[in-house]
């Protein structure tokens, strides 16, 4: 079975969310959460799923009450880059 992605064409055509991968157990999973978010929030039209998502996380998991913060660095990395 293969996924068909289910991007539009504006999401297709940023570079930040071409970065996107599947998660992968060479990092942990908070990291994986922060890069992924931190990604989906640089393009403007995926942003507001992002903040969307990482509270529902946030809610589900209190393990996870400081992903905003560490999205947030994550972030200004990207933008330095």
């Amino acid at each position: 079975m293969t996924l068909t992605p289910c991007l539009t064409k504006s999401e297709t055509e940023c570079p930040w969310l071409a970065q996107l991968k599947p998660y992968d157990s060479r990092e942990t999973f908070i990291e994986f959460l922060t890069n992924h978010y931190a990604l989906i929030a640089m393009n403007k039209a995926t942003l507001n799923h992002s903040r969307y998502m990482v509270r529902q996380l946030q809610n589900s998991n209190k393990e996870l009450a400081t992903l905003d913060i560490l999205i947030a660095k994550r972030i200004k990395e990207l933008r330095n880059e």
